[in-house]
């Protein structure tokens, strides 16, 4: 414990006595005390040996006076520039963190009131099996609305030749942004299945947009640059195009496997 608390304070005090280089005005203003404090009599020196050893007297007229008390005017200014350069920056941090944390505070809060009135309502085991059910059905359903399954694999299956339209753009986006907690499964397998698709929807989303352009001749699309085969980047084009092709046939198979997991357990169907 000591030793990480000496540690600690070696490092606060070596950022105060060396700032990094990024406080420009703190190396500015220590390097002109120094110059202030050790200028003048590193001048006054060289002529002193001068004059003993060469017999030839070097005298600088502006160096002549004393400035040092200005040099270490500017040292402490310095010094004390780089404390509250720091101040800030750690003030800057701490406040970043405080917002990263106040917002977890309230998404665990929201969470636990609605796992709180769940429970209430859930008067027995029976009941709480019946209300998982509901909340796992309804959660698939709102999946199912967001990405069909046929409609969206068919779009999957031909975007690496042809594009995606902008709506279908939006659902892809839409899909890989529901890891949030509210849809969460209870099924543990189904949860699983869930997980994978959406951790692929978002590779798929990012692979998809890193590749597809927008091209006036077609309207409400993103399409593969088709210009690149022509123009000296074949080879580039058809890598675009298998690793597009690839990442959609990854995000197909992850959605077999949810509806597989789902009619195991009897929650795709009507209701779904």
């Amino acid at each position: 414990m000591s030793d990480s608390l000496g540690k600690i304070l070696l490092d606060k005090l070596r950022k105060i006595l060396i700032p990094d280089f990024t406080n420009k005005l703190t190396w500015l203003l220590g390097a002109g005390g120094l110059a202030l404090i050790g200028g003048p009599a590193l001048f006054r020196l060289v002529g002193k040996v001068s004059a003993e050893f060469y017999g030839v007297p070097i005298e600088v007229e502006f160096l002549s006076e004393d400035r040092s008390g200005t040099g270490v005017f500017l040292c402490i200014l310095a010094v004390v520039q780089n404390i509250a350069y720091q101040a800030k920056g750690a003030l800057s941090e701490a406040y970043a963190i405080k917002k990263l944390d106040r917002k977890h505070e309230m998404d665990m809060l929201s969470a636990k009131q609605a796992h709180d009135v769940f429970m209430k309502e859930s008067e027995s085991e029976k009941g709480l099996e019946k209300s998982k059910r509901e909340h796992d059905l309804e959660k698939i359903k709102e999946l199912t609305d967001v990405f069909p399954f046929e409609t969206s694999c068919n779009s999957l299956i031909a975007a690496a030749d042809t594009g995606i339209s902008d709506t279908f753009q939006e659902r892809l986006e839409t899909l890989a942004g529901m890891h949030h907690i509210t849809y969460k499964l209870y099924d543990v397998e189904a949860e699983a299945a869930r997980y994978e698709l959406i951790k692929q929807a978002i590779e798929t989303q990012g692979v998809l947009s890193s590749n597809l352009v927008t091209d006036s001749r077609f309207e409400d699309r993103y399409v593969p640059c088709f210009e690149q085969k022509h123009n000296g980047l074949r080879v580039v084009f058809y890598e675009n195009q298998e690793k597009m092709r690839m990442s959609c046939i990854a995000l197909i198979r992850a959605y077999q496997k949810l509806v597989e997991v789902l009619q195991e357990k009897t929650l795709w169907g009507v209701n779904a």
